[in-house]
């Protein structure tokens, strides 16, 4: 199945690209810390209560503007 022509995919502009790639990185940074910081402190939770829904939305808004990017 063919996509039409005026739907045909373009890359992301290089603003975008490098928003997304730092936001992704703070977010690594933040997966990593999380656990760290609720051991150091004795946090009484999981940290998959944290990491998860990050990771969760964090997937979505990289899905979405890929998804809406403008020509």
């Amino acid at each position: 199945m063919q996509a039409h022509p005026s739907v045909a995919a373009t890359p992301l502009s290089r603003r975008t690209r490098l928003f997304l790639e730092i936001g992704w990185l703070v977010i690594v940074v933040k997966c990593l810390v999380v656990p760290w910081v609720i051991t150091r402190w004795q946090i009484p939770v999981h940290p998959g209560w944290v990491i998860v829904p990050t990771l969760m939305y964090a997937a979505l808004v990289t899905v979405v503007v890929m998804a809406v990017r403008r020509e």
